[in-house]
């Protein structure tokens, strides 16, 4: 069984990574169901996508909400800042 707080901070990056696709194509965002619950699987992760399936369904179930599942690969490294040539300077608080 995955930890549960190893699975929160996936479930956070992923959520936050499929918002920003999301921004990006929003003609995706048009496709899915209003209230939907979303839920990823990841390749390579069986632990992470079966609890995830677990909850969707259970939403399924109980709640009554259409879901949608995101397959993905995995998540790219974290980019650096894209930031170009910074002067970084400190201004001194007013006396």
């Amino acid at each position: 069984m995955i930890d549960s707080r190893e699975f929160a901070k996936m479930q956070f990056d992923l959520a936050a990574e499929f918002g920003k696709y999301l921004f990006a194509h929003p003609e995706v965002d048009d496709d899915l169901p209003d209230g939907a619950f979303v839920y990823f699987e990841i390749d390579g992760e069986p632990e992470f996508s079966r609890y995830s399936r677990e909850l969707a369904e259970k939403q399924r179930r109980e709640e009554q909400v259409p879901v949608v599942l995101v397959r993905v690969k995995g998540l790219a490294e974290p980019q650096v800042s894209r930031l170009i040539d910074p002067i970084i300077e400190a201004v001194p608080a007013v006396a």
